[in-house]
């Protein structure tokens, strides 16, 4: 029997909220993902040099909340957006993955949880596949550095279990059962 190898690299895309955090945990869980915050230098940078907490650059409420810098006031969240778009602007759309993935160790597996634009590309082009989730709680943003490429996209899953669920935990095995069928489909194509 051949043994088909996982795809290095996972890179997830979906409107906030759609429960791309939640797919990171459980590829890490279930098939040893390593979650990579490609985002990290944007949060860093926020932090250490802006003044915001790590609660207002990693949580869902934290990224609603509104900070002022210098008499404006940004919702963290677009602030976190705009700092990306600066550097997309200086080293093209590629930027964050290319960061991102630096200095990863050759022989692990990695997820990535906020893939935009056409970041997919890049990951597709790094023997990486390109999973969507949707859920339908979760519309678009509306803000352009959100959207991001179907065309790269590997899969979709339809994270749909808050719907058909009142349990948390049943709607959270239900994506992790879908997610997990995703992944073992793409391992074989």
């Amino acid at each position: 029997m051949q043994y088909i190898p996982y795809p290095r690299f996972i890179a997830l895309c979906g409107n906030p909220t759609s429960g791309k955090s939640t797919a990171q945990e459980i590829l890490s869980k279930d098939l040893n993902y390593l979650p990579i915050d490609d985002g990290h230098v944007l949060r860093e940078f926020a932090v250490n040099k802006l003044g915001l907490s790590w609660d207002d650059v990693q949580t869902i409420d934290g990224k609603l909340r509104e900070t002022e810098i210098l008499g404006k006031t940004w919702q963290n969240r677009k602030l976190l957006g705009e700092l990306g778009n600066v550097l997309e602007g200086m080293f093209g759309e590629h930027i964050m993955p290319f960061i991102a993935t630096r200095n990863l160790y050759p022989n692990a597996f990695y997820s990535f949880g906020s893939v935009r634009k056409t970041q997919g590309q890049f990951f597709r082009a790094n023997g990486g596949v390109v999973i969507e989730i949707v859920n339908p709680l979760a519309p678009p943003s509306g803000n352009a550095f959100d959207e991001y490429d179907r065309g790269c996209i590997s899969a979709t899953v339809i994270n749909d279990g808050q719907v058909r669920y009142d349990d948390p935990i049943q709607a959270k095995e239900q994506l992790r059962k879908d997610l997990l069928a995703t992944v073992e489909r793409l391992r074989h194509e």
